[in-house]
């Protein structure tokens, strides 16, 4: 199975999905919070093979609320938060990893 990255033109929210080929992806995306209210043409599919690896028998999409899956997703995919919030970065499992830790951690040192 191939990992592709799936969204909604113009929207944050993004998922990744395995599938055999982009267009299955596609079709999985509509099933997905990133994708359900979207119009089937608006969903953007992108492959990701970094993330290949990460796929189980019968795993259709990596979880957010997975902390290994999250890790996989910053790490290798440079997912990320919209908005860094530092009560739940500090619980996060992938915020070694995080571009918007990071950027949060910065601003607040130079705003003292």
């Amino acid at each position: 199975m191939k990992a592709y990255v799936v969204g909604t033109k113009d929207e944050f929210e993004r998922t990744v999905v395995f599938a055999e080929t982009a267009g299955k992806a596609r079709n999985l995306a509509r099933y997905t919070d990133a994708c359900e209210d979207a119009d089937f043409c608006d969903i953007e599919v992108h492959r990701s093979p970094k993330l290949d690896k990460y796929y189980k028998k019968g795993k259709v999409e990596m979880e957010w609320d997975n902390s290994e899956d999250r890790i996989a997703l910053v790490k290798e995919a440079n997912f990320r938060c919209e908005f860094a919030e530092l009560d739940l970065c500090e619980g996060c499992a992938a915020r070694e990893f995080c571009g918007t830790y990071e950027e949060y951690m910065i601003e607040s040192t130079e705003e003292v």
